[in-house]
C-alpha cells in the first residue's frame, strides 16, 4: 500500500556542493515512489524552486517551497567558508502561502546580504523583527522544523507558535542516530512540542552516494581521503518512500512512526504556495500633472511620428494606434515609458544604446527611440512582440556600449532605489573541464595529471571518456578503476550549480521591496546586490525585468566616431546612412568581413559569396541564417540554391508567397511562422504566439494534437485543401522550434552595415575601435592587425612621444598604444600619461627622470615594464638600437634617478642592433603582433622547400578538387554543435587565410598536433566553388624546426 508520506527536507544541487541531485531528477524519483507531495529546502535560498516547482507541477506532485538556513549559534564567527560549513545551527522553514513566501524571502536575504559571500546566518532575535513597517511578525505563515534546538525551543515556540515548530527526526543509520532521535523525543514530551519524520535527502538513489562524498570534498578544498570526517557513514541519505521509512522507524515505538509521518502529511497539505501568486507592480513612472501614463505614452508618440515620417501615411497612423490600443489594454504603458527614459538618459550622456530583439518589431519602440529600426519599412510583424492576451511583460532587450553599461544600471539604482531594483543572477555550471580538475583533485590525481587532462577534453561539448584519453594520449583499452571513477563522477557533475554570479544584463524593477517578491543576496561585486533566479526563473514569474546587455561593437563603433573626429574634424551621422551603398554590399559579398559584426565568422564568409546580398533585407536574411536552429532547420542551403537561381522558388499554397517571398519561400523567421498561422488558419495573434511557444524543445503531445485540430479547422475555412494544410502544419512544426526572429536579425543588421561601412570608409578607426575592446569578437588582436595591412592601413609602432594610452588615428594611420605593451597595467598607464603631460620626451634618460622607478607599479614603473616598453619599439625615434637602449637603462637608471638635475655622460657600449627577424620576433613576444611583416613570411622559405602553397595561390591559380599542401598560423579552431563532430580551422600566412576543415576520424589522429602546435602544415582535397574555398583535411603535421625564441600569438578556440 502506498503511504501519503511527504519529503520535507531535501536538498538538490542547488545546495551548491551540497546536493547531488538535480531538482528534476528528485521529483522524477518522488513520482516513481508515488509521493503526493515534495518539499526542496535548499541551504541557505531558493535557487532552485522555480525548476523545481514547473517539474513537480508537469509530474502532478505537489511543490513545497522552502529552505534551511543558518542560524547565528552565537559562538565565533566563521574564519573561511570551509569553518563555516560546520557551524551553526540550522532551520528548516516551509512557506504555507503568499505570506510565508515572503517572509521566507526576507529571512533569506536578511541572512544573506550583510555577510559574506557563501557565509549566509541569521541571528535567532532576527526571526522576531516585523514586515517593515507591517506590525505582522517576518516568522509568520511559516512552518519550521528543527533537528538541533539546543535551549532554543521556547523561542522558537513564541516566534513560530506552537502548531508552526515541528522537532525533526531523521534516521541514517549512523552511530549515534538513536540517542540523539530519543533525546529528541524526550524534548518534545517536555514541551509538549510535535515532531515529525524527515530523511533529510542529498540525492535521488543511493547511487548518487558517492558523488555526493566527492562535491563535500571538493566543498572542504580538500581530497577524499582527507575529508572521512566530513563524510556520511553511509548510502542512506536518498529519497525514501513511506514504507522504507517505517521500516527505519521500526526500531523506535510504532507511534513514533505513525505520529511523524501523520505530521508529514499534514504540513504538506498545509504548505499550499503557488508561485502564481507572486506578482510584481511597476515602480510608478513619474509623469506630468494632468497625465496618466498612457496620455503621457500617446502624446511623445504623437509627437515622434510627426518627426520620423514624411508623411505620415495612414499605414503608418493605423499601425500606430493599434500598437498603442494593445499597450493601454495590458496596461505596460508604463514599461514602456521606463524604457524610454532610459534610452532618454543614455542619449544625454552620449551613451551608445539600441533595443534588440522582438522590440525591433514595435513601431511604439521606434518612436521612443529604443530601437533604430523602421519596422514598417522592414516589415516587422508587432504581433511577435505583444498582443492583448499577454499578461507577462514584453521583451525589450537594449545594447549598449560595454564601455558605458554601469552609468545606465547606476541611473536604475538611483532612480528606483536599491530597495527595488536588483540584478538578476546566472547559475554558473560545470563544464567538462572544470569537472576534470575538481572530480579530480577530489580523488586524489597528481596536479599535472589533471591540468593535462583537462586541457585534452574539449572546453564547450561533452566527449566520451576514452575519446578524452586518447587525446591526452593515454592508453584506452583497459582504464584503470581510479580513471574510469574520474571519468564516471566528472559527467555526473556536468551541469551542476558552482556558484552565482551577475547575468550580463538582467535588471529587475519592482513597484514593492524586492526582498518581498524574491530573495536577494550580495554579489561579489562591491555594492551590487543579486537575485536568486536566473533569467529563465525571472521570466516564469512574469516579474519586471529590464535587459541592459553590454555590446563591446557599440563601444567600438563610438570609439571609431570618436577617433575619426580627433583625426579629421568631422563625425559621421550613422542615424543617416541610406543603408543603399552598394560598395558595403560588395565587400559583404567578397566576404571581406573581418572585424563586421555578426559576419565576420568562418561560417558567415563561407556563406556570403553564394548568399550576395544586395540589400538590407538580404543583411537582415545573412545575419539571421548562420545559427544553429536555421542550420538544424535545414533552411540554409535551399535558401542559398534558390539565390543563385540553382533552384525554383515554389510556394506550396499562393496564400504563402507574401509571406516568405522575402526569404525565397522558405521559412527563417519566428514572425513568417505566426503570419502564417494567422493568414492560413485563422488564428487570433495570441492563439498564433501559443502556437509557436508550443513548439518548444517542451512539446505537449496533447497541446500539440489540439494545435494540429484547431490549425486544419482554420485552413479548411479558407479554402486550403487538406493534404496542403497537413504539409503547411508539418514544415511549421518541423521548423517553429529553430526559427529566428527577424526584429532582432534586423537590429543586428543595422550595427553589421554601420562597421562595414567604417571599415570601407574609416577603416583605421574601426580597427583602433576593434583593438581598443579586445577581447571580442572571433579574432585576435594580431588577426586584426593583419587585416588592417591588407586593407593598406599603415601601422605605426608604439612611440613614447607620439602613442597614447589606446590605440588612435595618426594620419589615416593606425597608431598603437601603450596597452598593447605586454606587462604594461592600468597603474603604468597612468604614469605614463602623466610623463607626457610635461611636454615631449627627449631621451630615455630624460624620460627615467619624470617617472619613478618602483618594485611595484602602484607608484610608478617597475624596470620591467620600461625595459619592455624599449624592446618593443617605443624609444626608436630617440634610441634606435633597442639593445643598447636597454643595456644603458639597466646600468644607469639608478644614477639617473638619483641625479634628476645633471646630464652625465655615461659609457658608450656598442652592441649589434636586431635584426629585423629579432624585431618581429620581439613584436610578437612583447605585443602578440607585428607592426611590420607576419611571422609567416620568415618561415616561407622553409615552407617553399615542403612545397607548402601559399593562400594568395591557392585563391587564384588552384583548381577545385586538386591535392594542395598548405601550412600557416592557426588562428581558430571551430567545433560548432551543427558540424557534426567536424572541426573547422584557420590558417593564415602573410597573403591571407584559408578554411580547412577535418572530418571525424581526420581528427581523432591527430588531435594532438592539430590542438597543441600553433604552426600546421596540412595536406587535402582544395573545395572551390561559387568564390568559396576550404581544404577538406586528410594529412596534419606541425611545421618543423620552430625556432625556440620564437612566441606565437594565440588563436580563437572552441568558441
Amino acid at each position: 500500500m502506498t503511504s501519503a508520506y511527504a519529503e520535507l527536507h531535501c536538498h538538490s544541487n542547488y545546495s551548491f556542493l551540497e546536493g547531488a541531485s538535480h531538482p528534476e531528477e528528485l521529483v522524477a524519483r518522488a513520482r516513481d515512489l508515488e509521493m503526493p507531495a515534495l518539499a526542496i529546502t535548499d541551504r541557505n535560498g531558493l535557487y532552485g524552486a522555480v525548476k523545481f516547482f514547473g517539474a513537480a507541477e508537469r509530474a502532478g506532485i505537489q511543490p513545497i517551497i522552502g529552505t534551511e538556513l543558518t542560524i547565528d549559534d552565537g559562538s565565533t564567527p566563521p574564519k573561511d567558508r570551509v569553518d563555516y560549513d560546520r557551524w551553526g545551527d540550522r532551520l528548516l522553514l516551509l512557506a504555507e502561502d503568499k505570506v510565508g513566501y515572503m517572509n521566507l524571502c526576507r529571512l533569506i536575504s536578511i541572512a544573506q546580504m550583510p555577510n559574506a559571500k557563501g557565509m549566509a546566518r541569521l541571528r535567532a532575535d532576527e526571526l522576531t523583527q516585523s514586515r517593515g513597517e507591517e506590525t505582522a511578525p517576518i516568522s509568520g505563515h511559516l512552518i519550521a522544523l528543527v533537528s538541533d534546538p539546543k535551549d532554543r525551543l521556547p523561542f522558537y515556540q513564541e516566534v513560530f507558535g506552537r502548531d508552526r515548530i515541528f522537532i525533526e527526526l531523521h534516521d541514517h543509520f549512523a552511530p549515534d542516530d538513536r540517542s540523539r532521535n530519543q533525546a529528541l523525543l524526550d524534548l518534545a514530551e517536555r514541551h509538549d512540542a510535535p515532531f515529525v519524520i524527515t530523511n533529510e535527502i542529498f540525492y535521488a538513489t543511493p547511487e548518487r552516494h558517492r558523488l555526493h562524498d566527492v562535491l563535500t570534498a571538493i566543498r572542504h578544498r580538500t581530497t577524499l581521503d582527507e575529508a572521512q570526517r566530513y563524510l556520511n557513514p553511509n548510502a542512506e541519505h536518498y529519497l525514501k518512500s513511506g514504507a522504507e521509512l517505517r521500516q527505519v522507524f521500526g526500531r523506535y515505538p510504532r507511534q513514533v512512526a505513525d505520529e511523524g509521518m501523520a505530521h508529514a502529511a499534514e504540513i504538506a497539505q498545509r504548505c499550499r504556495f503557488r508561485f502564481s501568486l507572486v506578482g510584481a507592480r511597476f515602480p510608478g513612472f513619474p509623469v506630468p500633472a494632468g497625465e496618466t501614463p498612457y496620455s503621457f505614452l500617446y502624446r511623445l508618440c504623437q509627437d515622434a511620428v510627426r518627426e520620423k515620417y514624411h508623411p505620415v501615411t495612414s499605414e503608418v497612423a493605423a499601425r500606430l494606434q493599434k500598437e498603442l490600443d494593445v499597450i493601454n489594454k495590458t496596461g505596460f504603458s508604463e514599461f514602456f515609458l521606463i524604457n524610454w527614459d532610459l534610452m532618454r538618459f543614455a542619449r544625454s550622456r552620449g551613451i551608445p544604446g539600441q533595443g534588440r530583439g522582438s522590440a525591433a518589431d514595435s513601431i511604439v519602440a521606434y518612436l521612443l527611440g529604443i530601437t533604430r529600426v523602421d519596422p514598417i519599412e522592414h516589415n516587422l510583424l508587432f504581433e511577435r512582440f505583444l498582443h492583448e492576451e499577454m499578461t507577462t511583460t514584453p521583451d525589450i532587450d537594449i545594447d549598449f556600449s560595454t564601455a558605458h553599461r554601469e552609468q545606465v544600471i547606476q541611473y536604475i539604482y538611483e532612480k528606483y532605489g536599491p530597495e527595488r531594483t536588483g540584478m538578476v543572477c546566472n547559475v554558473v555550471t560545470y563544464r567538462q573541464r572544470s569537472a576534470i580538475r575538481e572530480v579530480g583533485k577530489a580523488l586524489g590525481f597528481k596536479e599535472e595529471t589533471i591540468d593535462h587532462l583537462a586541457k585534452s577534453a574539449s572546453a564547450w561539448h561533452p566527449e566520451s571518456p576514452e575519446t578524452i584519453a586518447q587525446a591526452a594520449g593515454y592508453q584506452t583499452a583497459n582504464l584503470a578503476q581510479p580513471w574510469q571513477q574520474l571519468f564516471e563522477l566528472a559527467t555526473q557533475i556536468l551541469e551542476f550549480p558552482r556558484h552565482l554570479s551577475i547575468h550580463v544584463g538582467g535588471m529587475l524593477v519592482t513597484g514593492e521591496p524586492l526582498i518581498d517578491i524574491v530573495p536577494v543576496e550580495r554579489a561579489t561585486m562591491p555594492g551590487r546586490m543579486v537575485v536568486q533566479f536566473n533569467k529563465d526563473d525571472v521570466e516564469e514569474l512574469g516579474l519586471i525585468k529590464m535587459d541592459m546587455l553590454g555590446l563591446r561593437m557599440l563601444s567600438v563603433v563610438a570609439e571609431a566616431l570618436d577617433l575619426i573626429e580627433a583625426d579629421t574634424g568631422t563625425r559621421p551621422d550613422l542615424d543617416a546612412l541610406d543603408l543603399k551603398d552598394p560598395d558595403v554590399y560588395e565587400l559583404c559579398k567578397e566576404a571581406d568581413t573581418i572585424g563586421v559584426f555578426q559576419i565576420e565568422s568562418r561560417a558567415q564568409m563561407q556563406t556570403l559569396p553564394r548568399s550576395r546580398p544586395e540589400t538590407f533585407n538580404d543583411l537582415v536574411v545573412e545575419v539571421a541564417i548562420i545559427r544553429p536552429g536555421p542550420i538544424q532547420g535545414d533552411a540554409v542551403h535551399p535558401y542559398l540554391r534558390r539565390k543563385q537561381g540553382r533552384e525554383p522558388v515554389m510556394y506550396i499554397h499562393p496564400r504563402l508567397k507574401p509571406i516568405l517571398e522575402e526569404t525565397l519561400g522558405v521559412v527563417l523567421y519566428q514572425e513568417q511562422i505566426l503570419k502564417i498561422s494567422m493568414d492560413c488558419a485563422s488564428f487570433s495573434s495570441a492563439e498564433a504566439d501559443r502556437f509557436r511557444r508550443a513548439m518548444s524543445s517542451h512539446r505537449s503531445h496533447e497541446l500539440m494534437g489540439a494545435i494540429r485540430e484547431r490549425f486544419l479547422s482554420g485552413c479548411a475555412q479558407n479554402e486550403i485543401p487538406g493534404p496542403i494544410a497537413e504539409e503547411i502544419f508539418s514544415k511549421l512544426a518541423a521548423f517553429a522550434e529553430f526559427g529566428f526572429t527577424k526584429s532582432h536579425a534586423a537590429a543586428f543588421a543595422r550595427t553589421c552595415y554601420e562597421t562595414a561601412w567604417l571599415k570601407l570608409h574609416h577603416a583605421a578607426a574601426l580597427y583602433a575601435g576593434l583593438l581598443n575592446h579586445q577581447p571580442m569578437g572571433f579574432y585576435h588582436p594580431h588577426v586584426i592587425v593583419e587585416d588592417a595591412k591588407h586593407h593598406s592601413v599603415r601601422i605605426l609602432p608604439v612611440d613614447i612621444n607620439k602613442s597614447y594610452v589606446r590605440c588612435t588615428v595618426e594620419g589615416g594611420a593606425l597608431r598603437l598604444g601603450f596597452n598593447y605593451v605586454h606587462g604594461v597595467g592600468d597603474k603604468a598607464l597612468e604614469v605614463l600619461e602623466e610623463a607626457q603631460l610635461k611636454g615631449p620626451v627627449t631621451s630615455l634618460e630624460e624620460f627615467c627622470r619624470r617617472i619613478r622607478l618602483t618594485t611595484q607599479s602602484r607608484h610608478g614603473l617597475t624596470r620591467a615594464q620600461v625595459q619592455n616598453l624599449v624592446l618593443a619599439g617605443a624609444f626608436d625615434a630617440l634610441e634606435p638600437n633597442r639593445r643598447e637602449a636597454v643595456w644603458r637603462f639597466n646600468e644607469h637608471a639608478d644614477d639617473w634617478q638619483r641625479s634628476p638635475m645633471l646630464e652625465e655622460p655615461s659609457e658608450t657600449v656598442h652592441l649589434t642592433p636586431m635584426t629585423h627577424r629579432e624585431r618581429v620576433a620581439t613584436d610578437y613576444r612583447l605585443l602578440s603582433l607585428s607592426t611590420t611583416d607576419h611571422l609567416i613570411h620568415f618561415y616561407r622559405p622553409q615552407f617553399n622547400q615542403l612545397r607548402v602553397i601559399d593562400s594568395s595561390t591557392i585563391r587564384s591559380s588552384i583548381h577545385d578538387g586538386a591535392k594542395v599542401r598548405v601550412g600557416g598560423l592557426v588562428i581558430t579552431r571551430q567545433s560548432p554543435s551543427t558540424g557534426k563532430e567536424f572541426k573547422f580551422f584557420t590558417l593564415a600566412d602573410e597573403f591571407g587565410h584559408v578554411d580547412v576543415i577535418l572530418r571525424p576520424p581526420i581528427y581523432q589522429r591527430y588531435r594532438q598536433v592539430a590542438n597543441l602546435e600553433p604552426i600546421l602544415i596540412m595536406d587535402g582535397t582544395l573545395q572551390k566553388q561559387d568564390g568559396v574555398l576550404s581544404v577538406l583535411v586528410d594529412h596534419v603535421e606541425a611545421a618543423p624546426g620552430l625556432p625556440e625564441e620564437d612566441v606565437f600569438p594565440n588563436s580563437r578556440n572552441y568558441r
